[in-house]
């Protein structure tokens, strides 16, 4: 696990009335800040490496995450109830995320909406 993986975070800040205990939860560290998210689902685009040993191994840190890149501001603006799928390169040796972009919801595994 030495190179970067293509790695999926679908994350959420907790609505009002909500809280952490009810899920999973991450941190990312972005500069000397960090933010706590629901964690609702994470994926990996390899074969080779799973989600379960990607989590393994950053569990233990505060930031879980730290986050790198051009898109990292859209994660500090994510409002309260607000989902977020975040895509990314992780770097297992120094826990560096890459954001490569981002879209609103679960990304491309949300159910259609029919009006």
């Amino acid at each position: 696990m030495r190179l970067p993986i293509s790695t999926t975070l679908v994350i959420s800040r907790p609505a009002p009335g909500e809280i952490f205990a009810e899920g999973k939860s991450v941190t990312l560290g972005v500069g000397t800040t960090v933010y706590k998210f629901l964690l609702n689902d994470a994926y990996v685009d390899s074969t080779r490496v799973r989600w379960p040993d990607i989590w393994e191994q950053v569990r233990i840190y505060r930031p879980n995450f730290i986050l790198m890149g051009p898109h990292t501001d859209e994660i500090e603006h994510i409002q309260p109830g607000e989902m977020k799928t975040v895509k990314g390169m992780f770097a297992p040796l120094d826990r560096t995320y890459v954001v490569v972009f981002t879209e609103p919801g679960r990304g491309p595994f949300e159910p259609e909406k029919h009006y």
